[in-house]
């Protein structure tokens, strides 16, 4: 993959950030660079080894049960000031 000056700006429109030509410039060779280094670590491969290994696990499951039977949400439903039954009543964050 080519990173080029169109490529930069495509980003920064959907990042919706403002750059000058002399930042277009800049981040065109920072991103070149950080795309060539991570290309030149896939070249190397791993003839099909791991990259990582879990480390100290031991493997075992735990059983899941409830933290205290839903006490604790009681207590949030009782602090919160608008409510319709259990159901919080907050403000419109969205249009």
């Amino acid at each position: 993959m080519k990173i080029d000056k169109g490529l930069v700006k495509k980003m920064a429109e959907l990042s919706r950030v403002r750059l000058s030509e002399a930042e277009v410039s800049r981040l065109e060779a920072e991103f070149s660079g950080i795309f060539d280094y991570f290309s030149s670590i896939s070249e190397l491969g791993s003839g099909g080894e791991p990259l990582f290994y879990v480390a100290g696990g031991s493997g075992k499951r735990r059983e899941d049960s409830p933290a205290k039977g839903g006490k604790e949400a009681d207590g949030i439903v009782a602090q919160f000031s608008r409510k319709e039954g259990r159901l919080l009543v907050a403000p419109k964050s969205m249009d």
